[in-house]
């Protein structure tokens, strides 16, 4: 009998994934999850959790899934995050997660918004530093992918 496992892969619970192989995975579970006509429909902190998960991923992955986090950090740009005094004054990267936090505890979420928000969140979040609260989803994550072999 041949093995087509890639070596080392007999450490992991699924075998060898690889960070974009997690990232293609995760992202059609969020999809069609959220578009909720198959099987499984999320529920909005399912989807949001996901959408954390998924972006965590994409964050790990890097090359073509770096994308949706460049423009994240360009929207934040926009708003004048990090770059100085601007229309609304000077806004630190740390208000931005206060911000996205409080947007997931108050705002009324359906699966899509919480999905767009917890994605955000998990482009955001590592942002504000190693050691910072914000950073400790992000470093649970990645604890979790290496479990699962990515």
């Amino acid at each position: 009998m041949y093995s087509i496992a890639a070596p080392g892969s007999a450490s992991s619970v699924f075998g060898f994934l690889g960070s974009g192989g997690l990232a293609v995975c995760l992202t059609l579970w969020l999809v069609f999850g959220v578009i909720g006509k198959g099987k499984v429909q999320l529920t909005t902190f399912k989807a949001g959790l996901s959408a954390f998960v998924t972006g965590a991923s994409y964050n790990a992955a890097g090359k073509i899934w770096s994308s949706p986090q460049q423009v994240v950090e360009q929207g934040w740009t926009g708003f004048g995050v990090g770059g100085g005094p601007g229309a609304f004054g000077e806004i630190g990267i740390g208000a931005a997660c206060l911000a996205l936090f409080i947007l997931m505890l108050v705002a009324p979420l359906n699966p899509v918004r919480a999905a767009i928000l917890y994605a955000t969140a998990s482009f955001t979040w590592p942002s504000a530093g190693v050691g910072s609260i914000w950073d400790v989803p992000s470093q649970f994550t990645a604890a979790l992918f290496l479990i699962f072999g990515a």
